[in-house]
């Protein structure tokens, strides 16, 4: 078998994309149903899981509080091919959330990137819309304290900019009446 299909046979055992073929060398085969491929797979995930609580915590936190993170993080490592690099792997993770159907999560993950790419450098500006007053919210999921069942509605924008103080301003948005 050539070096390069064989290296990217194992990979795949890896990524859990690997298919049997009666036509596999016996070591593959071997490997794909080992046990030690299933705890490199967990240990991948645990990694996974580890980077992504400690560089977008507040998105973390929130979907740990709806019940949705070990769902949300299975599906997001199934489906894209992530870097090895951590700094790849919370803008990813921030973008994909970024179309979530619960909006709160949404803007979250949302309100969170635009911040980390501000950290990083990036000179642009961000509004991010709010349909709930996002100071509890940002506060509580911060603290790592479990939020309120109902959130205050309205209409707010958080506006990130490196030339903001502190990166950010959250305003208020008032609604017109028609």
């Amino acid at each position: 078998m050539e070096l390069v299909a064989h290296q990217r046979k194992l990979l795949s055992l890896f990524h859990s994309a690997y298919e049997a073929r009666v036509d596999d060398d016996t070591y593959i085969q071997k490997v794909a149903q080992s046990r030690d491929i299933e705890e490199a797979r967990r240990n991948i995930f645990l990694w996974r899981i580890w980077v992504l609580e400690r560089t977008c915590f507040l998105t973390f936190t929130l979907l740990k509080q709806r019940y949705l993170l070990e769902e949300t993080l299975s599906a997001f490592i199934w489906r894209h091919n992530i870097s090895s690099f951590r700094e790849t792997q919370a803008p990813g993770f921030l973008e994909t959330l970024s179309s979530h159907p619960d909006r709160l999560i949404a803007s979250v993950a949302q309100f969170e990137l635009a911040l980390t790419k501000v950290r990083y450098g990036d000179p642009g500006f961000y509004e991010i819309p709010w349909n709930v007053e996002p100071h509890s919210i940002l506060n509580s999921l911060a603290r790592d304290i479990l939020l309120e069942d109902q959130p205050q509605e309205g209409a707010y924008q958080i506006l990130v900019s490196r030339d903001l103080p502190s990166r950010f301003r959250i305003v208020s948005v008032e609604r017109s009446v028609a």
